[in-house]
């Protein structure tokens, strides 16, 4: 009997529906297709019939799993949004991101999305031990190794190229690929049952539309008449029969090139992107390098697809497989639950950024569907004004974050029972002496720096601010990487997490009524009951350079494990004060790229996440948590402590800038130091002043940096040609510095302003002396400060007057 009458009498019978008859016949035909030139027609027939029957096995077992795993995933944050004290909502946020309430106690469990995405890129990069760092870009991104990179895409197919570098970097790649796959199989999600993929394709919309149709199904066509490459339906049934290959690749063009493959969350193992399987390395090496990652982009590409992996085995472990249906059912649970609650109650889900619409939009910056562009050539604009102004106006960005970043990771370590001065000491000694010692314990601790996949978007704290990996891309992420940042951040991060791991062993030989209470709070908070201590706790720990650290590798509860590195990096967003998901979702109001509204808001936006992604933090917890005694004392202990991170920052933003400290005498300066500390940034300028200290008047600034700069430059434009302002050269040097990349580098901004901008002036107004004694009298009357190097010196006449 023939696999095809087989199917129909049993679809007669009612044991399996006309759509799995179908699905096993194409399956049958792919396969027999295959096994053909190696057997007589018979045996390829009945081979294939035995192989379709046990893919059809398989795939029922995976159906039956993943509806199980579907049903545990959607109970357990439906029980967790029931039992969050401040609303179903909040329990859902909680759910995506730290939940800022810290309901955890009461809901018994805080894993949450983002953290757990960062916890698993972490154990993927540590599979991977350090064997793809040959092929990063390094000094700043202007060099990297392009050309024996594609030697791994050779070794991954078994290809030996002599190039034991590259035969590590393929062997760990393909393990690290296999460990992903088994984990988000086990949590029920339904891959393709043909396991001969090997590398990830990225496919780029702008190569592939500025080809065109006709060229790229041309291209592909042949690679698949020539058996260099396989096309398989988007089902995963086995390969499509050879008249539909043709519509599967028209429909490949128009999904790339529309963006269809970007967003979904499950760039990582869609069965979508596993449509084109190609049987040698020449062959991926030719499309890819024609339509997709080029000649550089490969490693982006292959590390991309490690943190897409990581993305989708977090949403499928804390949401289900089918995560997408079952966020759309919890939150429109959580929207009936908000329309009934009292309106304080709703005021302050919204204040609090935990109402349904803050969900939607945080769960869309998650998922990257906010990343998507509708337009390219608006998304470009936009987005390559917002990368100059990045270049341009961050270079002093580490100027702030050493005191600022010092002071919330002294806070966050005391809340949490950590020696403060063991992080800081940590970081010293990483940054100094111990660079290479502390990327090897980190990779075994799972806390490998996120630096190393060098995607070219810059720290997280500036993600939103670059952008691709344009032009203008490049340029912004290289002036980050030189400014010293993305050194400081990361070192800072992996100090915090490591004294945490250090702290964890400690406290290991405590039964759980006997911890410290600092610590025994950190527990409590994140739903960690004595019993999960129990199991934690007998964990075996890794001992360096004369310490214990907790290893979460050796914890035999995966859960449990998940868990408690979620909770680790939840408090590291304390020590280091970055926009979560909810921060950018907010700060995009939910927009896509490329939209004239989204890139507006944007702009608009641009450099203004840090103040709120501090109050959700710091400000909240201080507000909120413990007795009212207690978040008396902590309010006060948070003021008092950014007050002076803040006078700090005031003081070398000032030296840099060629004046001599403030009077720390004056109720001004402290006034200046208690909102800089808390993140107004420029914000404090508007209290003393009409305009910042860039130039700026208030306009300009709500509107955001790129906005504002055109602002001013065709205001001063216009007034100019109506004859009501005269054009002088101080106006065109402030308006070439707000876009020239790299004025603002912290350590070279005097020399810039004063032998390049200065000049600029000077050459072109006659009376720029004038102009540089106002500004010196300005300076003074405004803020009480001398300059040790004035404008229009070519040199410093004088030392810096230290107060």
């Amino acid at each position: 009997m023939s696999i095809q009458n087989c199917l129909t009498r049993l679809v007669t019978a009612k044991r399996i529906t006309q759509k799995q008859a179908d699905d096993a016949l194409a399956l049958h035909e792919g396969l027999q297709g295959r096994l053909y030139p190696s057997m007589g027609p018979a045996s390829a027939e009945a081979a294939s019939a035995l192989e379709a029957a046990r893919v059809m096995m398989q795939a029922a077992q995976e159906r039956k799993l993943m509806a199980a795993k579907q049903a545990i995933r959607q109970n357990e944050i439906a029980s967790r949004m029931q039992m969050h004290p401040n609303g179903k909502a909040t329990g859902l946020m909680s759910a995506l991101v730290r939940d800022n309430w810290e309901g955890g106690a009461q809901t018994g469990d805080a894993i949450n999305i983002e953290s757990h995405t960062e916890a698993v890129t972490k154990k993927l990069l540590g599979i991977m031990n350090g064997t793809m760092d040959k092929y990063r870009s390094t000094l700043a991104g202007l060099r990297q190794d392009t050309e024996s990179i594609w030697n791994v895409v050779d070794e991954i197919y078994g290809v030996d190229t002599g190039d034991a570098d590259a035969k590590a970097a393929a062997l760990a790649f393909s393990e690290t690929a296999k460990y992903a796959v088994d984990r988000v199989k086990r949590e029920g999600k339904p891959l393709s049952v043909l396991e001969d993929w090997r590398l990830p394709q990225s496919w780029d919309a702008k190569q592939v539309k500025n080809a065109g149709e006709r060229q790229f199904l041309h291209d592909l066509w042949q690679e698949y008449e020539a058996g260099n490459m396989r096309v398989i339906d988007k089902e995963g049934w086995g390969e499509a029969p050879k008249a539909a290959v043709p519509g599967i690749i028209q429909n490949a063009f128009k999904d790339i090139t529309l963006g269809k493959v970007q967003g979904t969350g499950a760039g990582g193992f869609s069965n979508q992107l596993r449509v084109f399987r190609f049987d040698n390395p020449e062959t991926y090496k030719r499309l890819m390098k024609k339509y997709g990652v080029g000649s550089g982009g490969l490693f982006n590409t292959m590390m991309g697809h490690v943190q897409a992996m990581a993305r989708e085995i977090a949403f499928t472990e804390v949401l289900g497989p089918n995560y997408q249906q079952n966020f759309e059912k919890l939150l429109q649970v959580a929207r009936e639950d908000d329309a009934g609650r009292s309106v304080g109650e709703r005021i302050a889900s919204r204040v609090t950024l935990n109402d349904p619409r803050a969900v939607q939009r945080t769960y869309d910056a998650l998922s990257g569907r906010l990343g998507v562009a509708q337009s390219e050539l608006i998304a470009g604009i936009g987005g390559g004004m917002r990368n100059l102004q990045t270049a341009a106006r961050l270079g002093s960005a580490t100027i702030a974050a050493l005191p600022g970043d010092s002071m919330t990771a002294v806070l966050a370590a005391n809340y949490n029972g950590i020696p403060a001065t063991n992080v800081l000491a940590r970081l010293v000694t990483d940054l100094t002496t111990n660079r290479e010692g502390a990327e090897d314990l980190a990779r075994q601790l799972n806390l490998t720096a996120a630096t190393v996949l060098d995607t070219a978007i810059g720290t997280k704290r500036f993600e939103d601010e670059v952008i691709g990996q344009g032009v203008t891309g490049r340029i912004a992420d290289g002036l980050m990487r030189v400014t010293g940042i993305n050194v400081w951040t990361e070192g800072l991060k992996r100090a915090f997490s490591m004294e945490f791991m250090g702290m964890i062993a400690r406290q290991s030989e405590h039964t759980f009524e006997k911890l410290d209470p600092m610590f025994q709070g950190f527990l409590t908070r994140y739903g960690f009951t004595p019993a999960d201590w129990d199991k934690v706790r007998v964990a075996p720990h890794i001992e360096a350079d004369g310490a214990k650290f907790f290893d979460v590798n050796a914890v035999e509860d995966q859960r449990l494990a998940d868990r408690l590195m979620s909770a680790v990096i939840d408090e590291r967003h304390f020590a280091v004060v970055e926009p979560d998901a909810r921060i950018r979702g907010t700060m995009t109001g939910g927009l896509q790229r490329g939209t004239i509204i989204g890139e507006a808001v944007r702009s608009a936006t641009q450099f203004k996440s840090f103040p709120m992604t501090y109050m959700m933090t710091h400000m909240m917890r201080a507000l909120t948590q413990g007795s009212m005694a207690n978040r008396a004392y902590r309010t006060t202990q948070l003021t008092l402590t950014m007050t002076i991170a803040g006078a700090a920052m005031s003081q070398m933003q000032s030296l840099i800038a060629g004046r001599d400290p403030q009077d720390m005498a004056d109720p001004r300066f402290w006034g200046q130091s208690f909102i800089r500390g808390g993140g107004g940034g420029m914000l404090a300028d508007f209290i003393y002043s009409s305009t910042t200290r860039g130039k700026e008047g208030i306009t300009q600034y709500l509107t955001g940096p790129a906005p504002g700069a055109i602002i001013a430059g065709a205001g001063d434009l216009a007034q100019a040609l109506a004859g009501n302002k005269e054009l002088k050269g101080k106006m065109l040097a402030d308006h070439l510095k707000a876009w020239t990349p790299g004025s603002s580098l912290w350590y070279t901004k005097m020399a810039t302003d004063r032998l390049i901008f200065d000049n600029i002036q000077a050459m072109i107004d006659p009376t720029y002396r004038a102009s540089f004694d106002r500004y010196e009298r300005r300076m003074k009357k405004d803020f009480g400060q001398s300059f040790w190097w004035a404008p229009g010196d070519g040199l410093p006449q004088r030392a810096p007057h230290m107060p």
